[in-house]
Parts: structure tokens; C-alpha cells; sequence
């Protein structure tokens, strides 16, 4: 049982991206991402995040963009195993499990100032990791299978539980940097991004039964039973000093076997005792960063390298005892690490027309050298996207895009709270040009996961993970 709950605690430590990208990076940032994803080497307002130094080639001024998205995912596991058949409240050995994740709201602000052909500074605010809340209602498999092994490996034929998680992670990124023209047509950045992270998990299981029978119950049985032991050693004690051998050795075997039955009796009820998990988190985190772009007309390429982010997250807490006793990570003042990965992208852009272009990107996260990351024996995230526009006209342009992550978990990676699977994501939407400063994007992307399916070895239970995800949104880029 303790292990399991470990196991759960480690998993939490650990957030997800809801909107798009690796483990805890989000690199959506801005709703052109939704219509194209390829957005490494654009020239654009929303570059100040995906490619900042090519801000040095957008026009002489002050650019803004203010953005809006909304996010739905659903993360679903489906559980199979005989131990699931013990439950009295579903005596069946499949399981469904569903988290619904949903961000309604989810700002972010671009801006530039190009001062003159060689100095540009650039800033920006957005949600750079985790994203919103996601609620397990109905609990987690993980959970059922330690109340169930618990119950078994104290001699129990069934149990029964209510259960239920809710957890929430935001990583807010401030972001400033400089933008520097070398040449023609090459430009550096650098940089920094402040991270504040806030993270807050609310879980508890209750009503356990294991038997039929409550802690209380059990707590009780233990008693008596003990009572029952004591008397049964007086006894013993009374009949060894009348010389009576054979009655002092029946009643001192019974004694044993009623302490026997005391101790069972009380680990069960310390094991079904209510688990209540009410912890907040916060923390912060410098990401140094850098870039360059080199312009050569028709075709634009660029690279940008984001340093490891170092973030402790200390504990605010008002858990119950028997959760700070199995998971002292979670108690309160404590303090565990959630570093968010180095990052390199690679962007390329090329005009084959005036009015029809084509991106493509590549990115890379060194998760296994962050703190509290997931993967162990897995191996490090990659991304591929690429993205077409077509300028319809002066006012309209359509795009699309595709985007290939793979998370490279090892079966050893994966639990029900944390888990990620590769995925590919469509991305269509558009732009309007109300003039020549003032331009509207909107976009919707759909993510397609695959299934990743683990069987552990202890309990037997098998689980199939897989996702949802869809976001949408809308973005407003003004010149001045």
C-alpha cells in the first residue's frame, strides 16, 4: 500500500501541457500557433516567443498582439484486471477512468519595438507550462488497486471506496529580451523569462470498506479482541498455578490467537482509514534564452535555445496524517523540485510565391536532465511540424499545419496521474487584414493520441492510456 501511494506521489510532482508541446512546456503561445504550428522561423509579432530574433526584421515601430485561446482535454484510462472483480460496488474487472481537463481562458501578450535597423526589444506574458484543472471524478485506478491489494493481502475477499482527484498546475511566463541586427540579414537575442508556478491538489478516499466492515468496525474488532487476549493470558496464568497444564496451554494458545486477530484486525483498520490530500504549490524560476535568424529573402531560418528552468515548489498543506505519513513530499512546508526542461527549436521559411509560403520546425527537450521529470528510462521529447499559408487575396489568408510529438515514455514512465503518448495534431484557421496595421487570427487544433498499454507485474491489472485534446482561439496583431 505504501508503495503505491509513493508511486502517486512522485506522479504528481510532475505536470502536463494541456494546450500543446512537451511534458511542461507549452509552446502555444499565441492562437496563430492554432492555424499554423510552424512558427520557429516566422517574421511576425507573435516571433517575440517562437522566434525572437527575427523581431529585427519586422517594420520600424511598435507591434502588439493580444490573444485568446480555450482548451478541452480528456485523459482516459481503461483498466482490466481480476483483483477489480473484489469491489461489492462494481464486481466487474473492467474499469474507465476519465479526467476532464478544461481552460477556458487562456491569455497571452506579444510586444516589439523595433527602434531603428540594428536595436529591438521585445515581451511578452503567457502561460508557458501545465494549464488549467483536471478533475479524475471518479478517481484513479491506481487507488482502487491499493485499497483492493491492501484488503487481499490481509486475507479480505472484497472492498469498496468513493474516490476522487483534482489537480491544477499554471506556469506564468514573463518574458523580456533584446533583439540585436549584425548584419543584413542576421540577428541575435537574448534573454529571460520569470516563471511563476502554482500547482494545487485536492484528493481523498473514503468510505472504505474492506468485508463489509468500516475502520471504525474494524478499530472495534480490535479491541475486543485484544480484551479477549488479556483474559485469555489470566486464564492461563490461573490454571498454570492450580497445576492444571493442559488447561493453562489451551487458554495461552488462545491468547495468541486472539492477539493474533487484534494486531490483523488493527492493521486493517489503520490501511481503510479515510485519505485526504489538500496541498498547494508555488514556486519560481529564471529561463535564460537565446537566438538567431538569418534572412536570405525568400527563405528565413532560425534557432532559439531555452535553458533548463530550476523550480522548487514549497508545500502549503492540510493534509490528513496518514497521507503526510506516506507521502512526506506533500506535507506541509515541504519542498520538491519541478524543473522545466532545456528547449532547442529549429525553423525554416520559404516564399515560393508572393502569396503562398511554407514552414517547417523541429524541437527538442532534454526532459531526463530536469528535476522531477517522468522519464527514467525512457528517452527525451522531439517534435516535427510543418505549415503551409496561401494569401488568398489582400485581406484573407488561410493556413494549416501538422505537428508529429513523441514522447518517448518507457512502460516504467507511465501512471495514471502522469502519463503522455505521441500524437499528431491538425491545425486550420486563418487571417484577416482589417489594413495594413491591424490583423486578426483564428485557429482550431486537434490532437489524435495513441494508445500506450502497461500491465504491472505485482497486481496484474492492465491500463490503456490515451487523450483528447482541442483548442481554439483568436489572436489581434496591431502596428503603431
Amino acid at each position: 500500500m505504501k508503495k503505491f501511494l509513493l508511486i502517486g506521489a512522485t506522479a504528481l510532482m510532475v505536470s502536463n501541457s494541456t494546450f500543446a508541446g512537451g511534458i511542461l512546456t507549452n509552446t502555444n503561445q499565441n492562437a496563430a500557433y492554432l492555424r499554423n504550428p510552424a512558427r520557429d522561423a516566422v517574421i511576425a509579432i507573435d516571433g517575440v516567443y517562437s522566434n525572437p530574433a527575427g523581431i529585427a526584421f519586422l517594420p520600424q515601430g511598435f507591434h502588439l498582439s493580444v490573444s485568446w485561446q480555450a482548451a478541452f482535454q480528456k485523459r482516459q484510462i481503461d483498466a482490466t484486471g481480476k483483483m477489480f472483480m473484489m469491489n461489492a460496488n462494481n464486481q466487474s474487472a473492467d474499469r474507465y477512468f476519465e479526467g476532464t481537463a478544461k481552460a477556458p481562458v487562456i491569455p497571452s501578450f506579444q510586444a516589439a519595438y523595433v527602434i531603428n535597423d540594428k536595436w529591438s526589444v521585445s515581451g511578452q506574458f503567457a502561460i508557458g507550462g501545465g494549464g488549467g484543472k483536471c478533475e479524475f471524478d471518479n478517481g484513479l485506478p491506481m487507488f482502487e488497486e491499493m485499497i483492493g491489494g491492501a484488503v487481499a493481502q490481509n486475507g479480505g475477499t472484497s472492498y469498496a471506496l468513493n474516490q476522487q482527484l483534482t489537480g491544477k498546475q499554471y506556469f506564468f511566463g514573463l518574458q523580456l529580451g533584446a533583439t540585436y541586427r549584425l548584419a543584413e540579414n542576421f540577428s541575435v537575442f537574448g534573454g529571460i523569462r520569470g516563471v511563476l508556478a502554482s500547482c494545487g491538489y485536492e484528493g481523498a478516499i473514503n468510505g472504505i470498506k474492506a468485508n463489509g466492515l468500516t475502520a471504525a468496525e474494524y478499530s472495534a474488532l480490535s479491541q475486543q479482541a485484544a480484551a479477549g487476549a488479556q483474559q485469555a493470558a489470566d486464564a492461563a496464568a490461573q490454571f498454570a498455578a492450580a497445576g492444571l497444564a493442559d488447561k493453562a496451554a489451551e487458554y495461552a494458545a488462545m491468547a495468541e490467537t486472539l492477539k493474533g486477530q487484534a494486531v490483523q484486525a488493527g492493521t486493517v483498520a489503520a490501511m481503510i482509514g479515510d485519505y485526504n490530500l489538500d496541498c498547494s504549490q508555488s514556486g519560481f524560476g529564471i529561463t535564460p534564452i537565446i537566438g538567431l535568424d538569418w534572412n536570405l529573402g525568400k527563405l528565413n531560418l532560425a534557432a532559439k535555445y531555452e535553458f533548463r528552468t530550476k523550480i522548487e515548489l514549497e508545500n502549503e498543506s492540510t493534509n490528513s496524517a496518514n497521507v503526510d505519513a506516506l507521502m512526506p513530499a506533500y506535507a506541509d512546508g515541504g519542498k520538491v523540485r519541478s524543473d522545466i526542461p532545456a528547449l532547442l527549436t529549429l525553423g525554416a521559411q520559404y516564399q515560393f510565391t508572393d502569396a503562398f509560403r511554407a514552414m517547417a520546425g523541429f524541437h527538442y527537450y532534454w526532459d531526463k536532465d530536469a528535476q522531477g521529470s517522468p522519464i527514467k528510462k525512457g528517452n527525451n521529447t522531439w517534435e516535427a511540424l510543418l505549415g503551409f499559408e496561401w494569401d488568398v487575396n489582400d485581406k484573407i489568408m488561410l493556413s494549416m499545419g501538422g505537428q508529429r510529438t513523441d514522447y518517448n515514455f518507457d512502460d516504467a514512465d507511465m501512471s495514471d496521474i502522469n502519463f503522455n503518448t505521441p500524437n499528431y495534431a491538425i491545425c486550420l484557421g486563418g487571417a484577416y487584414k482589417f489594413s495594413e496595421k491591424m490583423k486578426l487570427n483564428v485557429g482550431y487544433m486537434h490532437s489524435f493520441y495513441e494508445d500506450h498499454k502497461t500491465t504491472s507485474a505485482a497486481s496484474g491489472i492492465t491500463r490503456n492510456y490515451t487523450r483528447k485534446n482541442d483548442v481554439v482561439g483568436v489572436s489581434l496583431d496591431i502596428a503603431f
